[in-house]
């Protein structure tokens, strides 16, 4: 037999035996609470799973390192005006820690699935547009509640892309970055179009019942507008291609 427990761990029986695997807080509720109140927690830099098999416990520690690149994606999200909250179920010590290492504006700490969609309708219900990044199984309710879900499609759970509306293919916080001044240039590109395309028709019309003009004319200054506007698309290629050159 073999159940997770959302957010807190998994339980299973062999040879008619109780094991649980999870976290301190879920673990302390049970039968090896005074075990566990002997131990004092990790320091910050540092998670625990604890395993619990009738009289046998023990504690594997995992180190969370900060990504290399994490720091200089934060600085760069700030510059461009977006503020940045981390929503974790790992202890407040490490989400502290979190906040400290990046320069966060907010962490919120031990959270659950239910407790993060709450947080992110706490900042919708605040006219704040919010991006969710994320990967896991507990992440999917909140890429749905966000206006934007971003999952991370390398190592990302079939529930988190499937909720998501961008999945970045490579396991890279910086594409996150790169996909919202993508997005920047694009929303730039389409009003630089409409301005275009509507302009060129208003003129034509415009000489068209007051002045009068060939209709040739007004063949090739409609079919220019379009061209124009292609050609005015395509910079978002050009502009992505020399971000890959300036990268390598």
């Amino acid at each position: 037999h073999f159940e997770s427990v959302t957010s807190l761990g998994l339980k299973a029986r062999h040879k008619g035996s109780g094991i649980l695997l999870g976290r301190r807080e879920w673990l302390s509720q049970g039968a090896v609470a005074q075990v566990l109140a002997q131990v004092q927690p990790t320091e910050a830099s540092f998670s625990e799973v604890w395993l619990a098999n009738g009289d046998l416990v023990g504690r594997v520690l995992l180190r969370d390192d900060i990504r290399s690149q994490a720091r200089a994606v934060v600085e760069e999200l700030r510059r461009e005006g977006l503020r940045t909250v981390v929503l974790t179920g790992d202890r407040k010590a490490n989400a502290e820690h979190l906040k400290k290492e990046l320069q966060l504006d907010d962490v919120r700490s031990e959270l659950k699935p239910e407790q993060k969609v709450a947080v992110i309708q706490s900042f919708t219900g605040q006219n704040f547009l919010v991006a969710m990044v994320g990967d896991g199984v507990n992440d999917a309710p909140s890429l749905a509640a966000a206006h934007v879900g971003v999952a991370m499609g390398a190592r990302g759970s079939d529930a988190a892309l499937e909720q998501a509306e961008v999945v970045l293919m490579h396991d890279r916080l910086e594409n996150f970055l790169a996909a919202f001044q993508l997005s920047k240039r694009a929303r730039r590109v389409i009003q630089q179009n409409l301005v275009i395309s509507l302009g060129t028709v208003a003129v034509l019309v415009s000489f068209a019942l007051f002045g009068g003009i060939p209709l040739t004319i007004g063949v090739v200054g409609h079919e220019g507008s379009t061209v124009v506007v292609v050609l005015n698309s395509l910079r978002l290629l050009f502009g992505k291609k020399q971000e890959r050159t300036a990268k390598e």
